[in-house]
């Protein structure tokens, strides 16, 4: 009897712990409730219109400088120079003490003029040996002494006439003239100095300040893409579109004046991947000046119709660019896609999608591919951005103004020379003509 006691008591606790068992495992299922969906932001890809931009760092440099030396050593007499003064193609900056070369013009002329007269006098004694040389009246000897005086004296005329050229010219050297229009530095030399050769250290520095170059450093990636873009248009006959081209000041002012594109550098800066451009600014003022940095932007003239996206819905990861997208269902998958121009937030996409996609482009970091979400759909920002109201063309083609200037002061540069050698022994020599 005690032990069926003992068997219904065993049996009892089982049921009251099946009991327990069961309560526990329902309530643990009604603590699991299935989460709501995920909420994300979307914009519908579409297509934009704008006018494809560019900017870049860049810095002012001066065209033409020239550091101003004397070539021959003297006293200065007296000088023009004078911080920032602007001087004009050819006038004088700098007179040099002239009088040791006078003095050397002067002995040099004498030398001239005596070696002339020495040289008649044999050439005529030769002349008279030849005639009478025929008729035997002068022997073999004085026939050749007669020959070798008149070419002894030839030689002394040619070097007494080299040394007045020389005399001549270093006479001339004693005025400095501006080879370019442009404005001076700090003179480096006061008035009375003895500028003694040779020496490192110039009279000033002359700057070309009218037009300046704006050197910019482009990728060699987007250097080969545009050259790439100019020969498919070329090869469909299309035209090259024109850019505009403008400079930002810094504290944020735009420059004027519209830049004229003038030319790539050489060679690539392998060390950095860039390519230099250079670009042509008029600047009749001098406002920009050499080593200034400036920020350089250009703006395509045409506009151009692409897909545009938030540039905050672009991922990248190994496979390259890439965004989720809703399906049908609401469902997020990802899309591969290839990106272009950006356009202040946005991003052109070249590859990958098509007008109407639904892209995310808030909760990214909370999705995967497949979650089912609830979409709030929000509009893309447009880039309003328009050319700076004051901008203009320059007054003329600044590459054709560079061009007539260095044509000009390659005439100046001949004139000089053909001045110089107009100076030959037996000119009349005035002090303080320099030949130019």
């Amino acid at each position: 009897m005690y032990q069926s006691l003992r068997n219904t008591c065993r049996l009892r606790n089982l049921v009251f712990a099946a009991c327990l068992l069961s309560v526990g495992c329902g309530d643990k299922e009604a603590a699991k409730p299935t989460p709501p969906p995920k909420k994300v932001e979307v914009v519908e890809a579409k297509r934009m219109s704008f006018r494809p931009s560019f900017e870049v760092p860049a810095v002012v440099e001066a065209v033409e400088t020239a550091q101003i030396f004397p070539i021959v050593a003297s006293r200065i007499l007296y000088q023009n120079i004078e911080p920032g003064k602007f001087f004009e193609q050819g006038e004088e900056l700098v007179r040099l003490d002239p009088y040791p070369f006078e003095t050397a013009v002067a002995t040099a002329e004498s030398q001239v003029t005596e070696a002339l007269s020495n040289f008649e006098e044999t050439r005529a004694n030769f002349e008279r040996a030849r005639d009478l040389r025929p008729q035997g009246y002068i022997s073999a000897k004085d026939f050749d002494t007669a020959k070798s005086d008149m070419q002894a004296a030839e030689a002394q005329l040619n070097t007494a006439q080299t040394t007045l050229r020389q005399a001549k010219q270093d006479l001339s050297h004693t005025s400095i003239y501006a080879p370019f229009s442009g404005r001076t530095g700090h003179p480096n030399y006061a008035v009375g100095d003895f500028f003694i050769l040779p020496n490192s250290v110039p009279i000033t520095q002359l700057v070309k300040i009218d037009p300046v170059y704006v050197l910019a450093h482009i990728g060699q990636k987007a250097y080969n893409e545009f050259y790439a873009a100019v020969e498919k248009l070329e090869q469909q006959g299309r035209a090259i579109p024109n850019m505009e081209l403008y400079i930002e000041l810094p504290g944020g002012t735009v420059y004027p004046f519209k830049g004229e594109f003038f030319s790539w550098d050489a060679t690539a800066a392998a060390t950095r991947g860039t390519v230099a451009a250079r670009i042509l600014f008029h600047n009749p003022d001098g406002l920009l000046l050499p080593k200034e940095n400036v920020t350089l932007r250009g703006k395509l003239l045409e506009e151009v119709v692409r897909i545009v996206i938030p540039q905050k819905a672009v991922s990248q990861d190994q496979q390259g660019h890439y965004v989720y997208l809703l399906d049908n269902e609401k469902k997020v998958k990802r899309a591969n896609i290839e990106v272009g121009l950006r356009i202040g937030p946005n991003w052109a996409v070249r590859k990958g999608l098509k007008v109407g996609d639904r892209v995310l482009v808030e909760g990214l970091q909370k999705v995967s591919p497949g979650d089912e979400v609830e979409m709030t759909a929000v509009d893309i920002k447009q880039l309003d951005d328009p050319a700076p109201p004051n901008l203009r063309p320059p007054p003329y083609s600044l590459r054709e103004q560079l061009r007539k200037e260095r044509e000009a002061f390659r005439e100046y540069q001949k004139a000089t020379m053909e001045a110089r050698q107009r100076n030959q022994p037996g000119d009349v020599y005035t002090p303080h003509d320099t030949g130019k």
